[in-house]
């Protein structure tokens, strides 16, 4: 079995997005500043090209960021995150708010031994930079279980070579093997992990995580429809053990 990596992110006073509104479009467009200040991109160390996307996410004291299994494991073995960066809100290009690299990556073993595409989740814990953690500098959303998996979701991800995420607001769907689905344009590869936001509060102003792009399909094989693993049972006990290894 993987050792449990998780990347957990603490509420801050972040500046924070708009929430969406209540006519989704389907269509991706390039996100503003604050909408994008939640999510981030993927790189292997020295590599330059971005290839997944991430977001992190609140847990106690860890510091964790969630994405699709897929993005740091392909098969059997265990997850590879000794080259694995982290940059949240990169845009224009650059990374704002620093690169973060990974401490430890937790995947269900049930991914790495036959792909389950309903366990195509992971949890990536980042180590503290200059003597902070991401959660000081960008804050983090809720991560929300056994959720309806219908409504309103945003989606913020990051495609192969662009220099900017790209959002979009699309209407979920959950599908008779319990995978999700949204119909958003232009999610092509590179958006791996991108989460799926929903219940914005005003009060916090934090998101629930109830997706990322992963699952059926590795998240899809065209760039106008994407999926994502339900968060259920199986992705909460996966989300305590990174809290636990943390």
């Amino acid at each position: 079995m993987l050792s449990a990596l998780v990347l957990a992110a603490c509420t801050s006073s972040a500046a924070a997005p708009a929430a969406p509104s209540p006519s989704p479009d389907g269509i991706g467009r390039v996100a503003s500043e604050k909408a994008a200040r939640h999510a981030g991109t993927l790189f292997r160390a020295g590599t330059g090209g971005h290839f997944c996307s991430g977001t992190v996410v609140s847990g106690g004291d860890a510091d964790l960021v969630v994405t699709a299994a897929h993005c740091v494991t392909s098969g059997p073995g265990l997850a590879a995150y000794a080259d694995l960066e982290y940059a949240p809100a990169y845009r224009n290009g650059t990374a704002p708010y620093g690169v973060w690299k990974a401490a430890r990556v937790t995947v269900d073993p049930r991914w790495t031994d036959g792909a389950d595409p309903d366990l195509d989740v992971a949890f990536i814990e980042l180590a503290p930079r200059n003597g902070q953690r991401v959660t000081d500098v960008v804050g983090a959303e809720r991560i929300a279980f056994g959720a309806p998996g219908s409504g309103t979701v945003r989606l913020t991800g990051y495609p192969d070579g662009a220099d900017d995420p790209l959002t979009c607001l699309g209407t979920m769907t959950r599908r008779a093997d319990g995978q999700l689905r949204v119909a958003c344009t232009g999610y092509a590869p590179g958006t791996s992990g991108t989460p799926w936001l929903t219940d914005f509060d005003r009060d916090t102003h934090t998101w629930a995580v109830v997706g990322v792009i992963g699952g059926y399909q590795q998240g899809g094989d065209t760039d106008d429809v994407s999926y994502s693993p339900y968060f259920g049972a199986d992705v909460q006990h996966l989300y305590q053990q990174a809290l636990q290894a943390a």
